[in-house]
Formats: C-alpha cells, sequence, structure tokens
C-alpha cells in the first residue's frame, strides 16, 4: 500500500513529501547496491559454471554422460534414508503402471540361498583338503556352519585317506623286482 503524501491528506501514514522521497531514494541506492552484487556473484557463479559444463564435457570424451554423472553427484548429496524412500516410491509407480519392479537385483550375480550353502560345503571341503582349521570364511552368513562343517569334514577323511599307507600291490612289487 503506498503511503499517502502530506498532500493528498492527513492520517497516521502520511509523511511529508521530502521525506518519502529521501526513504525512497535510501530504498532505491540500497537496491542498487544489491544488485551490483548480484551481478557480481552471478558473473562468478556463471564461470565456475562454465567450467563444470567443460569437465562434463571431458568426461563425456571418456564415455561418461552428464546425465549419468548429475545423478550419481546428486545421489551422493542424499542421504540414504531420501534415496531408499524415493526408490520404495519408484519401485510403487513401477508396479502400478504394469512395469517390472524390484527386479534390478538380477542385473547382478547375486547367490541364492541353495547356492551359498553349496559354496559354503564346497569352501569346507576345499578348507578340509589343505588341512586349515575349520573356521568358516567371514564372506558366509553363519546360517550355512554346518554345511561348511560338513565340506570341512569330507575334506578331512579324503586328506586322511590320502595320506595313509595303502597295502602294497605283491604282483606290482614282483614286477619290479624281476624287471631289476
Amino acid at each position: 500500500m503506498a503511503k499517502k503524501l502530506t498532500s493528498e491528506g492527513e492520517g497516521v501514514k502520511s509523511i511529508s513529501n521530502r521525506d518519502e522521497e529521501a526513504v525512497f531514494l535510501s530504498h532505491l541506492n540500497k537496491l542498487r547496491i544489491q544488485q551490483n552484487k548480484v551481478a557480481e556473484v552471478k558473473a562468478a557463479f556463471d564461470a565456475e559454471k562454465a567450467v563444470m559444463t567443460d569437465l562434463f564435457r571431458v568426461a563425456k570424451t571418456d564415455g561418461f554422460t552428464r546425465k549419468e554423472l548429475q545423478a550419481i553427484l546428486d545421489d551422493g548429496a542424499a542421504s540414504r534414508r531420501d534415496l531408499t524412500a524415493e526408490e520404495q516410491r519408484r519401485t510403487q509407480l513401477r508396479l502400478w503402471a504394469g512395469l517390472p519392479a524390484g527386479s534390478q537385483a538380477d542385473l547382478f550375480d547375486l547367490p541364492s540361498p541353495a547356492r551359498d550353502e553349496v559354496d559354503a560345503e564346497g569352501t569346507g571341503y576345499t578348507m578340509g583338503l589343505r588341512g586349515e582349521d575349520p573356521v568358516m570364511p567371514d564372506a558366509f552368513s553363519p546360517n550355512y556352519l554346518q554345511a561348511f562343517m560338513k565340506g570341512w569334514e569330507a575334506g578331512q577323511e579324503k586328506l586322511v585317506k590320502a595320506l595313509t599307507p595303502t597295502p602294497a600291490n605283491d604282483l606290482a612289487d614282483a614286477e619290479v623286482k624281476g624287471a631289476a
């Protein structure tokens, strides 16, 4: 609401023409100073933005798109909770649209629980054959300790059989002695 001039009427908010002009010029000068500061900062911002664009161009020559890089930069600035909420929302929207959702893990070679058990048993067997202590590697869940121990014991049994002397084969010994 514009202030009334003294000449327009007598009111609580009315000020003299001379005072109103001074206030106006004071505000105008403050705004001009701030406008100049903004222009300086904007010029510096534009220069830095040009440097960033150049960096994106260099990355593009190495095979990375600006979209990919910007998405990772944005993800780095976001909190884990925000990213999780965003992915959950995206999954819900994809389900509503009839698109495959939640299958991105298929892109990676993630082991199944059945495969984990087989791997744990195989690792135990190998460690048993080598004569190593039955300490399950941290890569396996403790749920697979029994499978690991089963494999380790089987490897130990094979190792013991390999180290146990076998009875001499008389026929083979006779041939060797006869050849000498």
